[in-house]
Formats: structure tokens, sequence, C-alpha cells
């Protein structure tokens, strides 16, 4: 196995044969899940060689030869190497330089394990098993498919045939190019050359499927837009593919290069691991990722589809045309994907709030994992593709984000968009690193932006900008921000480039853009309120005194327009998280929330929520504090749950609708007496009468059942197993999944621990069974002992999916607290093989160490700030 130059511990192909154009047939079998493959790969040879090495993993390799000119060279041995997932191929005398054709026949399992080229299984209209064939390549998984340098780097082209029964249709990258007869039930469907690409982008499909269609017209080229379902779903995809070739048209605007294939198809896909995958011409997607009802979705999904149509339609430029070097790079893709598809829902959507939507969600979902010893840099190191799949997290998605969000912002947008162009322009149909795009931007902004940017992206964690007052001077001082608030001398040495944002501006702060670059600064202290972060566009923490804290929310209550959404939102997002990890006090928390008492918006009502719901579930066990929390939020609530109730007039407003969903969910959560009864009265009326079922708006329906199942038992859960069970549609049954967590009894819990491993839910579906669990005080310690009882049979369901099995162990731990149970979790892991989710272990065993400290910290101080309030 060779290594790579750049870096000496990578574990890559030898260099000595690559690639330039495969021709490539596969032909599947549904019915016996297996698959026949024949590629022609066109090579050349750079040193001679007796060898040829290449990528293959679950193949069985029937012969391979090389062809130069008129002449043959046949493989006299062919060895497979399991570890390093590599077929060498031998041949009795040297093979000379220059070009050749080497031709490899195969045969596949069309598995079941959401990887490479496998099965996805379906009920059709007659109750009937059905199953269709797709694929899913990346990071490592193409060599599942066909042989191959399944590498980004070592691109080619590809012609691609499928053979396939011919009332079936199939799709690839490309659109088709003819098809031919084999027999009279096969025909073998002939799709266009591609461009030069990565291997992890090839796709195709097959199956009984349907479309709905719509086509640019603003480009020179229109583009043919297809959104392809299972039969009788394709009008659940008419939302997604009426909003593509608007994206579509946007990207090729501000990227100065127009989407360059003729046809961009979209498929829905019932068993997927990941949201969705970028292939080149054929996104694949969890089903309630792309398809969504008017009429029976909750309209949260609605933006769910759009935000992941947008980030997945970016990836054709940015990953696609011009793609990362290597895994190392991995945030190029991820990171600026979901920044820019940001931008194109916040373009499409403007009356979502979709930036300040973005700081509640993206930044931090980055910074709160950043916070933990056990986080990594933006850009880490990937030496061994069994390491990729570990770095599909919030640091390279959302911090990474986050990170272009401050520095485009920085820049000016319109800057930094210039930069963008250059570099796709520059390496299009090629690779890139980080610093080709640093270099990029640098050349168009005139600004070395690798300089303060590579602390960002190569450095472990996130600043915390410490503020004090002091004789009319506002003291400002950069640490490393730790949640555990124990960050050693060695620990703290980066001095991070801040955009402090100080609003209003001081005069004594001579740089226009308010860069921190040392330690420290001062200013004089100003008149009347100020804030630093405006519109939350820097990723830090910071932590304001007391004094400051009081003028900031005098402004709140008086609706001062000096704090936006994104800084009412983000003020929340920095003291509760300074409360968690020890900085401040949670009750200094609890003063700054009553400041919000006027409050309208949705943004900031729903993580006013998440932050007041972690303490009363993290603080679970002490009844006093947990009691305490439980009123303290339905006193807060209670007018606006009164103003709002449960009906949804027709026209509503999108934000409004939501603003509802989470003000009933708070009040269901917190023992909202009125609440839980207008849920139990409407969840009868809703299972008594099929007629009814507009009681319960497919918007708060999840929170009904929630409710019912935390105060009722048998027989609100048979009801709302039921209703999973029969749901027509993929995102009703989600909802259900998340609200089953919610039951009380303890054989319940149980039932709902063997649904979650049962026929019933698709294995990708179990993270929605855990996330409620989670939520659920008298469910996730349960949880975590069944995930641990049933440690075997979850690694051999997840052994493709690491990234699910990483979520086994974190997800019934994230709300946990209790010593014995860190060391519980600890010790129960010591002996096993942990390298595929040693970082969600690692990070789960952090959190309940946080957990476990702020809860022994604030108990005390909670109760007494409780009590002298009256709660």
């Amino acid at each position: 196995m060779c290594k790579k130059s750049g870096n000496p511990n990578r574990v890559v192909l030898p260099t000595n044969v690559t690639p330039s154009h495969y021709t490539l047939t596969i032909t599947p079998d549904l019915e016996k899940y297996t698959f026949l493959g024949f590629v022609e790969i066109d090579i050349k040879i750079h040193e001679t060689t007796k060898t040829i090495q290449i990528n293959t993993k679950e193949l069985t390799i029937k012969f391979g030869r090389v062809e130069i000119g008129d002449k043959r060279h046949e493989a006299v041995s062919t060895t497979f190497d399991e570890a390093r997932e590599t077929t060498t191929f031998t041949f009795e005398s040297e093979l000379p330089k220059g070009d050749a054709l080497l031709t490899i026949y195969y045969d596949g399992i069309l598995n079941d394990k959401m990887a490479g080229f496998y099965r996805s299984s379906y009920k059709d209209a007659m109750d009937n098993t059905k199953v269709m064939g797709v694929t899913q390549f990346e990071a490592t998984e193409a060599r599942r498919a066909f042989p191959c340098w399944d590498e980004p780097a070592v691109k080619a082209t590809f012609s691609i045939k499928l053979v396939v029964p011919v009332e079936l249709e199939a799709l690839s990258n490309m659109p088709v190019d003819m098809i031919t007869q084999v027999e009279p039930e096969e025909k073998t469907i002939h799709f266009a050359k591609t461009p030069i690409m990565s291997t992890y982008l090839v796709a195709w499909a097959v199956g009984d499927f349907e479309y709905v269609e719509s086509t640019t017209t603003k480009l020179k080229d229109p583009v043919v837009c297809r959104v392809y379902t299972l039969p009788g779903l394709k009008e659940q995809g008419r939302f997604a593919c009426e909003i593509t070739p608007k994206i579509l048209e946007y990207f090729s605007e501000i990227f100065g290069t127009a989407y360059p294939l003729p046809k961009m198809d979209q498929i829905a896909v019932p068993d997927f691991d990941m949201g969705a995958m970028e292939n080149w011409g054929l996104i694949t997607y969890r089903t309630v990722a792309l398809l969504f009802d008017e009429k029976t979705s909750d309209v949260r999904f609605k933006e769910q589809v759009a935000s992941t149509v947008a980030h997945e339609l970016a990836h054709q430029w940015f990953g696609n045309l011009v793609t990362m070097e290597w895994w190392d790079h991995l945030w190029l893709n991820e990171g600026f994907a979901t920044w820019v598809g940001t931008l194109a829902v916040d373009h499409l959507f403007p009356e979502w709030d979709t930036w300040p939507t973005f700081v509640v969600d993206d930044v931090q979902r980055g910074i709160a994992l950043d916070s933990l010893r056990s986080s990594h840099p933006i850009e880490v190191p990937v030496n061994d593709p069994h390491e990729i799949h570990q770095i599909f997290d919030a640091i390279s998605y959302s911090k990474g984000a986050s990170v272009i969000r401050m520095l485009s912002n920085w820049l000016t947008v319109d800057v930094f968009l210039a930069g963008i162009r250059r570099y796709l322009k520059k390496h299009e149909y090629k690779n890139a690193t980080t610093d080709d795009l640093w270099s990029a931007l640098s050349e168009e902004s005139k600004i070395d932006v690798g300089e303060f940017m590579n602390n960002w992206t190569r450095v472990i964690g996130i600043p915390i900008l410490e503020v004090s007052e002091n004789d009319g001077v506002v003291s400002v001082e950069q640490h490393r921000y730790l949640s555990t608030n124990d960050c050693k001398t060695e620990e703290d040495e980066t001095i991070w480039w801040i955009p402090l944002g100080v609003h209003p501006k001081p005069d004594s702060i001579a740089d226009p853009n308010q860069t921190l670059k040392t330690r420290s600064l001062t200013f004089e202290v100003p008149q009347g309120p100020y804030l630093l972060n405006k519109d939350y566009s820097g990723v830090f923490r910071t932590n304001y005194p007391p004094s400051a804290i009081a003028r900031i929310g005098k402004a709140i209550v008086e609706g001062s327009d000096l704090l936006g959404l994104s800084d009412r939102a983000g003020l929340v997002a920095d003291i509760s998280s300074l409360a968690k990890s020890g900085h401040t006090a949670t009750s200094n928390f609890l003063d700054l929330v009553q400041y919000y008492k006027n409050e309208q918006t949705y943004v900031v009502w729903q993580l006013l929520s998440i932050r007041m719901g972690e303490i009363t579930s993290i603080f679970a066990d002490i009844e006093r504090v947990h009691q305490g929390m439980q009123q303290f939020q339905c006193n807060l609530v209670d007018a606006m749950v009164q103003k709002l109730g449960w009906e949804f007039p027709e026209g509503e407003d999108y934000l409004t609708i939501r603003l509802r969903s989470t003000m009933l969910k708070t009040a269901g959560r917190a023992g909202h007496k009125a609440t839980i009864a207008e849920a139990r009265r409407r969840f009868a009326i809703f299972v008594s009468d099929p007629t009814q079922e507009s009681i319960l708006h497919p918007s708060i329906r999840q929170t009904a059942f929630e409710i019912v199942l935390t105060h009722g038992g048998e027989d609100e859960f048979r009801s709302i197993l039921k209703y999973f069970k029969t749901a027509p549609k993929q995102d009703q049954q989600v909802l259900s999944l998340l609200a089953l967590a919610f039951v009380q009894q303890p054989e319940l819990i149980a039932e709902v621990h063997q649904l979650a491993i049962s026929d019933a839910v698709r294995p990708q579906d179990i993270h929605y069974v855990l996330a409620g669990l989670s939520a659920n005080p008298k469910a996730r310690l349960l949880t975590w002992h069944f995930v641990r009882d049933n440690w075997s049979l979850l690694e051999e369901r997840y052994k493709s999916s690491m990234g699910l099995l990483g979520a086994c162990v974190k997800y019934p731990l994230v709300q946990c607290a209790g010593v014995e149970l860190v060391k519980e979790v600890s010790e129960f892991f010591a002996d096993k093989d942990t390298k595929n989710f040693q970082r969600a272990l690692d990070q789960a065993i952090e959190g309940l160490n946080v957990n476990t400290a702020w809860v022994a910290r604030e108990e005390q101080g909670l109760v007494e700030w409780l009590s002298a309030h009256q709660y």
C-alpha cells in the first residue's frame, strides 16, 4: 500500500497506475439480491510493473486482464486484502509504460446495509413487498459496486450501462443515451459519458419509479429537473421540484458557472443512511428530506426539504465540480454547502428568518461540539478510510458553515463570492485544498485570509470573550472555551483572530473592522447598553458582567432596535451555555429569561424552550428543581399559549405556525394544565372519529401525542402505535416514533426499545426513537441499559453505518448525569473495539461529566432562586 507524499501516514493506492475512463456494465438481480459486473478501465501505466492494485470490497473477482495494443496479459494471481479493501492483480511479465485497458469480470452482493449498491424494500399499493436498487458510495463504498481507484483525487470519466427488467426504470448521473434489447425480458440502458469526476459521486438506481418534472428558464442551456419517487408518491415531490430550478439558477449566477450537466434528477429512497447524497446529476435522499405534502405534513418538514435540497445542489459545484483533494478537507464540501444552502433558502424564502434560525441551530451545534476536548479541528488529518465517517459531524458541517459565515460577513458577501468564483474557475474538474480556497479569497480581497483563518480551521476549539467593567473601562480578554470550565494553561495558547462586532462602535476602537488579534483590549464603557458580536456573526461565546446584562435586558424589555433577532437569540444561547459550563450561575440565566416576557418571535422562543427544557430535564432527579422549573416555564408561556391557541387559520404565515407548535410543546412538557387537558380532549376525538383528523393539525400532532403519552398509559400508547403502523407517509411515521418515546411506564418503554430494533422501524430510523427517549427522564437510563444489553445486536446491525452506531452510544446519555453512570459507561466499553466510533464515545462521556458537574454545582443555587421567586 502506497503512502501519499503530502501525508506519509495516509493509506492510499500505489500511483504507478491510474485510470482515465471506466466503461461499466451492471446487471442486478432484485430477487436473488446479487449483481453481475463487467468493467473496462482505460488506464495509464506510469512505470513498468507486474502488479496492479485496486480497491474492492465484498466483490468476487472472476478474472482480470490487461490489453496493450493487440496483446493480452491475463492475471496469473488475484489476491484480496480484506483489511486494506484492495485486490492485487499479478501478471507473468512486466507491463510496459503507456496506455492500456484493464478488464475485470466480477459478482457483487445487493446488500441491505445502505452502502455500496444496495437494496431498499417497500410495500406497494397491494401490500406486497417490493425492492429497488440504489447506490451510496460516499465515502469509500464505490468499491462495493465496482473495482476502482476509490479516492477523491483519482478522477475519471464514466460510461455506465444497466441491464434491467423491461418493466423497470433505471437512472444514473447522466441522461439516457440509448436503450438496447438484450432479450424479451431485459433491456440495456446506456447512459451518456460523465464529466471527469470522483468515484464517490457515481450513482445509479433501478426500480419502479414515477416522477414530476420542471425546467430551468434562466439558463442558456435549460436543465430538466425531475423528482423521482416510488409509485403513488410523486405529488409529494412537487415542492422540491418547484424550488430546484430556482436554486440551480441562483447558484449558476452567484458562482459564475452554469450547472454543467443537462439534467438534475433527485430520488427519494425508503432506506437511506444519511439525509441525502450529492451524486452528480442524481441526488439521493431519505424520504422525509425530499417529500412534503402541503395538507398532511408538519410544516417544519418544508424547511427541512428546502434546506436539504439547497445543500445538495450547492455540492454540484462545491464538491462535484471542484472536489476536495482528500478527506482532511471534507469541510470544504460540507461547511460551504451548509452556508451557501442557507443563503439560497434565505433568497427564496426571506420571510422564514433563515439566518437567525442558522444562529440558533448550526452555530450552536458547532460551538457545543467544539467546546469539548473530544472535538477535532475543522481540517482534521484522516489517514485511514475507516476514520472518515467519524468526521461527518457538527464540526465539518455546522462549525465549518459558521466560520464561513463569519468570514463572508467580515469580507462582505460580495467580495467573498467573488473569491468563490475565482476558486471554482481555477479548479473546475480538479481537486483543491483549504489553502487553495484561502488563496482565491486573498487574491480577491487583497487580504491574507489564511493568516487569520488557519486558527479557525486547524486548531481545535473556539474562544470565549470574558468581558468586565471597571472605572469606566470595558476589558475584553479571549481564552479557549471548554464546557468543563477547566482549561489548562497549555490548552489556552491560541490567539484567535476575532471580529468583535461591538455595537454601538466605541470611538476608542480605531480598527473599523474591530478585529481582536491579541489576548485583550479595552474601550470606554458606552452610555447605554452595548453588544459584542452584533448579529451573532462571530463564532465565540461572550461572557458579559451583570452590569452589562442588566442594561441589555432593559433594552430587550423595551423592544430596543439595538438587539435584532439574532442578537436576542444569541444572548440566550451564550448565557445558558455559560451557566451549564459554570462560567456564570444558572440563576443568572433565569434572571435573563425574565427580560424576554414580551418576546413574540418563533426563533427566540424555540431557543428559550430548548435551553429551559434542558435544565428541567437534566435536573429531573432533583424533584424540587424539576417541579420549580416546570412552574417557571408554565408562568412564562401561559399568555402566549392562550393567545395562539390550537387552531391554524387558513393562510397563516410560516413563522406563526412554527411559533404555535413551539409554545404548545413547551407548555406540554412543562405540565401546563390547560394545554394538557386540551391535548387529551382533541386526541380522544382524533382516535375515535376518523373524519375528525383535522382536530390535530399535522404541525402539532407530535406534541399532542407526547402530552397524552406523558400523562396517559396503555390505551394512548396502543392508539399511537397503531397510527405509526398505518400512517401512509414517512414524515408521519417519524413524528410518531419521536412521540412514542414519551411513555412513562417501564414495560411500555421496554416495548418501545424492542420496536426500535424490529422490522417495523427501518434501521436508519432508530435515531428518531433514541432522540425521543433521551428527552424522556423516565426512559433515558433504561435506554442506556437497552443499548448496553443489546450491544452485539446493534454492532452487527450497524457495522456498515458507523454513524448510526455512534448515535446509539450518544443519544441515550446526552441528558443524563451521575458519577456512577460515567463509570459504568467507561467500564462497559473498556474491552470493546471502539475505533470506528471512538469520537462519539468520547463525546458521550465528556458530555456526561459536564452534566454531572452542572447538577452538583447548581442544585442549591437553583433551589434558592426558585424559592425566592415562589416557584
